[in-house]
C-alpha cells in the first residue's frame, strides 16, 4: 500500500508540474498576444492622426502640368466683329519652396495657336501662388496678389458648395455641387460655377464698365478630390449702354482627352491609396488588434493555475 500510494504522489507530481509547465507556456503566448493587439490598435491610431496627415499635404515638390483646347474669340477693333482663334493652352506648376506649410508654386500658362504652332504671348501668364499644403486654399498675404479660396478641390470632397478662384472675375466665385456620376468607371461629384453680369471694373482704353459671365463645370474625384474634367465658357462684356452689354473677349476651354486619361489615372492610383491608407488599412490594423488582445485575455482567463488541494 506504501509503495502503490508513493507512486501514485510521483506521479501526481510529475502530472501537476507538466500542467504547470503548459500553463506558463499558455500564460506567455496569452501575454504575447494581448501586446501584439494592443500596439496594432496604438500604431493604427498613431498613424491615422499623426503620420498620414503629413503624407496627405501637397508635396513639397508638386510638379504638374495640364493641357487645354478650345477657342479665344477676341475684338477686332476694325471690323468691330469677333475674331476666333483656335488655342492649345498649357498650364504648368512647379513648387518652389515651403514657408510655414505654405507651398510656395510658380504658374506658368503658355498659349499656342492651335493650326499654326505659334506662341500667343499675349494670352500668356507667369504668377506665384501661395497655397495651404493641407487644405490646399490660397493664403492671403502670400506672393504676387492677393488671392482667396480654393486653389484645388480638398480631400474627402464633400456634396456642398467650394469657393474656388478665378482669375478672370479676380476673385473666389461658388462651385455648386450638381450631381454625382459615373465618369471612365469612376464616380465623381459634378460641380457647376455660374454667375452673370459681375462686375469686373472698366475697359482699358474707354473707361466702359465690363461685366463678366462665366461658366465652369467640373467632374471630381470625391476622395481624393483630383479634378478629372473641366470645362468653362468666360465673356467679358462692356456695357455701353445701361441695359446693353457687347462681348470683347469669349474664351471656351476644355481639358484635353490626353489630360483627361492621365487625370482620370491619378485619380483612380490616390483614391486606392487613401482608402487602405485611411479606411481599410486602419480599420484592419484596429481590427487584428482587438482580436488578438480578446484571444489573449480569454486565454489568460481559461488558463488561471488550479488550486492545489
Amino acid at each position: 500500500m506504501v509503495g502503490t500510494a508513493a507512486f501514485a504522489y510521483k506521479f501526481w507530481l510529475y502530472e501537476e508540474r507538466g500542467y504547470r509547465k503548459v500553463i506558463l507556456r499558455w500564460k506567455t503566448w496569452n501575454t504575447v498576444l494581448i501586446s501584439l493587439g494592443l500596439v496594432l490598435v496604438i500604431l493604427s491610431l498613431v498613424w491615422l492622426y499623426a503620420i498620414f496627415p503629413p503624407l496627405a499635404k501637397l508635396p513639397a515638390d508638386h510638379h504638374k502640368i495640364v493641357n487645354f483646347e478650345g477657342t479665344y474669340k477676341v475684338m477686332n477693333p476694325e471690323t468691330q466683329s469677333l475674331d476666333e482663334i483656335p488655342v492649345k493652352v498649357k498650364r504648368e506648376q512647379q513648387a518652389t519652396e515651403v514657408q510655414d506649410n505654405v507651398l510656395i508654386i510658380n504658374q506658368v500658362i503658355t498659349t499656342t495657336h492651335a493650326l499654326a504652332g505659334m506662341e500667343l504671348s499675349q494670352f500668356g501668364l507667369t504668377e506665384v501662388l501661395g497655397v495651404d499644403r493641407s487644405t490646399r486654399q490660397y493664403v492671403v498675404g502670400y506672393r504676387d496678389m492677393e488671392r482667396s479660396g480654393q486653389f484645388s478641390f480638398p480631400e474627402k470632397v464633400e456634396k456642398k458648395s467650394y469657393s474656388m478662384w478665378m482669375p478672370t472675375a479676380g476673385r473666389p466665385l461658388e462651385a455648386d455641387f450638381i450631381g454625382e456620376e459615373d465618369f471612365q468607371g469612376l464616380t465623381v461629384f459634378a460641380f457647376e460655377i455660374s454667375e452673370q453680369d459681375l462686375d469686373i471694373g472698366t475697359q482699358q482704353g474707354t473707361g466702359l464698365s465690363q461685366v463678366l459671365d462665366v461658366v465652369v463645370d467640373l467632374k471630381v474625384e470625391p476622395v481624393s478630390g483630383v479634378t478629372v474634367d473641366t470645362g468653362s465658357v468666360n465673356a467679358i462684356n462692356i456695357v455701353p449702354a445701361p441695359g446693353m452689354k457687347m462681348p470683347v473677349y469669349i474664351s471656351s476651354l476644355r481639358f484635353t482627352d490626353d489630360t483627361v486619361a492621365d487625370l482620370v489615372d491619378t485619380a483612380r492610383s490616390a483614391r486606392s491609396m487613401l482608402l487602405w491608407a485611411r479606411v481599410y488599412g486602419f480599420w484592419l490594423g484596429i481590427g487584428v488588434g482587438i482580436v488578438l488582445t480578446l484571444v489573449g485575455v480569454l486565454g489568460a482567463i481559461r488558463t488561471r493555475p488550479r488550486e492545489v488541494a
